[in-house]
């Protein structure tokens, strides 16, 4: 008879909405491609050696981009309900959006429970906090090489008074054994070691550091650098598993109610 399935279900009008939303979902893709691209070139932080790709900016926007079209989805799920004209399809097609919905709230929930929850910080702090001890110098990197976890405090104690200056890679290298310019390039200083000393370490550009024993007194120093995940990853990725959680909610809450209206007539449910 020349009808397709979309047309036997409701006519031309579903088949435009499906088209629609093929047509929509292709034309996203390829925004997000092409962000991620712009993205890399112009706003990323890369480098090569040491490697290092901040990854936090892309994978923000393609979270951002996945809500986005996820709650687009919702849209074309009530235009299709409004075009099917099968009460059994109706109420098949809502149980099949619920299920999935319920699907990426417990994802998203997992997600949250592990970002906001003590284990994260823990397992980071456990897996690659570095210890040691130095008479000369320490280097260590203030993030990984995908900048997802950075170093948050440096622990430092000796036996007797010392000195200890934290200092970047390229002012090591040029001032070495020098500690008057050491002392006046570094990052922080402290002679507070002999009875153990806790240093915050402030936000700094992703590079090699030292931690430098004073050299007109060099003395065995031991050390922890302490890592942590990183503030800005943490508070990005509760706000987006708070915003799935909300939108799946809102979604299954209006799928359920309206699945009711069609599970009576429904052939199959």
């Amino acid at each position: 008879m020349g009808l397709n399935r979309e047309a036997l279900e409701g006519g031309v009008h579903l088949a435009h909405v499906r088209a629609t939303k093929k047509k929509l979902m292709l034309v996203q893709v390829t925004i997000v491609l092409l962000a991620v691209i712009m993205l890399t070139a112009l706003g990323g932080e890369i480098q090569v050696k040491p490697f290092y790709f901040n990854i936090g900016s892309i994978l923000y926007f393609i979270i951002l981009m996945a809500l986005i079209v996820g709650v687009e989805g919702f849209f074309f799920r009530y235009l299709e309900l409004k075009h099917m004209k099968s009460q059994s399809a109706k109420s098949y097609m809502l149980k099949t959006s619920i299920y999935r919905s319920l699907i990426i709230i417990a994802i998203s929930g997992a997600v949250l429970i592990i970002v906001v929850a003590p284990f994260l910080a823990n397992a980071v702090a456990n897996f690659s906090s570095e210890t040691g001890t130095t008479t000369t110098a320490a280097p260590f990197n203030n993030r990984d090489p995908l900048g997802l976890t950075t170093v948050d405090h440096i622990w430092l104690e000796s036996a007797a008074q010392a000195e200890v200056i934290i200092i970047s890679d390229a002012n090591y290298q040029t001032y070495k054994g020098d500690a008057e310019q050491l002392r006046q390039y570094a990052v922080m200083t402290t002679k507070e070691s002999s009875a153990g000393v806790e240093l915050q370490f402030p936000q700094t550009p992703f590079g090699m550091y030292y931690i430098v024993v004073d050299p007109d007194n060099p003395m065995e120093v031991s050390y922890t650098v302490h890592r942590t995940p990183s503030p800005t990853f943490v508070a990005f990725v509760t706000l987006f598993a708070l915003a799935f959680i909300a939108a799946y909610a809102g979604w299954v809450a209006f799928a359920f109610q309206t699945r009711k209206q069609f599970t009576k007539g429904a052939i199959y449910k």
